[in-house]
């Protein structure tokens, strides 16, 4: 980065950030703006006005603004007039993108007087000075991370009705995740992994699916009301999303059930996969091997600590990063593992996010391990021309669409899971799509596979 925008403002206005788009983008992120009829009324390269109707939804018992709408409202005018200094940079949450592209934006601290009754409908205005828009546009532009207090004025019946000083923070989504030369984590990437662990919680809990029901008080209470809430949003927003994750859990539960004298099971990105608790003494009590980044372990410890289960459940954390660590290697030093037993690998919703060449290494490090001819591997993938965006389907454009506005991009599939499987030492593959093992016409639910490895 050289501390320069990279597309003119009048571009960015068009495809952005123009007031009509970004009352759309917020009322689909933030249900209460849409319920309220905030809208925003104009924007300018560092500068943002909105409106709050007087509603009856919006008021209060005396028939003026609710103090903490108007603090809502000052969040988000503020918000997007920083937003208009990152010129072309899409932001984590409101547009689709990816880690790689986004911007990362939260409000830090706020501080609001309230000088008078708003007796109609009720103007935001944040216009940032000139000095400091330079200044966050050479720092984020730099790389650098932005700490800005901003002003927002609010004006109704051309009376001051409150003022804010709103307290931002902003940088590059991908300076949020973990690396090898700086391995400490962010409060926003650790809340970011709960939250989708959580998610996946709450579609495995529900028991609405007419295809396929996995209804499990484990599953619900891992999933928590945060899990739930999440589930039940995507569910009006991909509505397929439930099938497949529904779908690949019962295959994963066969799969398990499919392996004679099961006894060690590997689960690589376990989030809050609650499996060892369900199916532990239906597998005949084998060991489980649970692989996850150490934040997203922490939750999981947490969350299983207030679990009951009908006897002992042989379980082994194990903190590991995919794109660094070797997974034979973290495997070999646990005393409990034995390469040599019948052993069963499960890579669930994760291929996906993954490099092709980082799938690779990690399914032929995983390939090593598996001495035993009963042993395999499960792995979900998509198809390539999902990826590529190139699928004929308007069905499918509206899933992987709906997929990307989650920031949940994918950049990896394949058409011909044997193929690949071949690359990574499993030379013999069982595949089925979502649509063949619910016996659905769904050409979304085509574009999703099932892979079980064999050495």
């Amino acid at each position: 980065m050289d501390g320069k925008p990279v597309v003119s403002w009048e571009e960015d206005y068009a495809q952005r950030v123009n007031p009509q788009l970004m009352t759309e983008l917020l009322h689909n992120a933030i249900p209460v703006l849409k319920a309220v009829q905030w809208k925003v009324t104009s924007v300018g390269e560092g500068s943002c006005e909105s409106v709050l109707p007087l509603t009856k939804a919006s008021t209060n018992q005396h028939g003026t603004h609710q103090a903490a709408l108007i603090s809502l409202s000052a969040d988000y005018t503020g918000g997007l007039a920083l937003t208009t200094l990152l010129r072309g940079v899409p932001l984590a949450g409101i547009h689709r993108c990816t880690d790689e592209e986004s911007a990362s934006l939260w409000l830090a601290a706020m501080d609001v007087k309230y000088r008078n009754p708003s007796t109609g409908h009720l103007t935001a205005t944040c216009d940032i000075p000139a000095n400091i828009a330079r200044t966050v546009q050479q720092r984020y532009f730099g790389g650098k991370r932005i700490l800005v207090t901003l002003p927002v004025v609010f004006t109704s019946n051309g009376e001051l009705v409150a003022e804010a000083e709103m307290r931002y923070f902003a940088q590059p989504s991908i300076q949020l995740k973990p690396t090898k030369t700086n391995p400490r984590i962010s409060p926003i990437f650790k809340q970011k992994l709960k939250a989708s662990a959580r998610m996946i919680a709450g579609l495995r809990a529900s028991s609405e699916s007419k295809n396929i029901r996995v209804d499990q008080s484990h599953e619900r209470q891992a999933a928590g009301p945060h899990g739930e809430l999440l589930a039940n949003r995507l569910n009006g927003v991909l509505p397929q999303l439930k099938d497949m994750v529904l779908a690949r859990t019962r295959h994963i539960d066969e799969t398990l059930r499919s392996v004679d004298g099961l006894e060690q099971v590997i689960i690589l990105g376990v989030g809050l996969d609650m499996r060892p608790f369900r199916l532990s003494k239906e597998l005949g009590d084998p060991t489980f091997f649970e692989l996850d980044l150490p934040e997203m372990l922490e939750e999981r410890n947490r969350v299983t600590s207030e679990m009951k289960s009908d006897g002992d459940i042989k379980r082994h954390c194990m903190a590991a990063d995919f794109k660094v660590d070797q997974i034979s290697e973290l495997l070999s030093k646990n005393a409990e593992f034995d390469p040599t037993r019948p052993t069963a690998v499960v890579f669930e919703g994760c291929s996906m996010y993954f490099t092709k060449d980082e799938n690779q290494q990690i399914l032929r490090d995983i390939a090593t391990l598996l001495q035993h001819p009963g042993s395999l591997v499960w792995c979900d993938l998509v198809r390539e021309n999902v990826v590529e965006g190139t699928v004929p389907s308007p069905d499918i454009k509206k899933f992987t669409d709906g997929m990307e506005e989650l920031g949940e991009r994918f950049i990896f599939g394949s058409n011909s899971p044997t193929d690949f499987f071949l690359t990574c030492g499993l030379p013999q593959t069982k595949s089925t799509t979502v649509g063949e093992f619910l016996r659905s016409d769904d050409p979304v639910l085509a574009t999703y596979q099932f892979a079980v490895g064999f050495k």
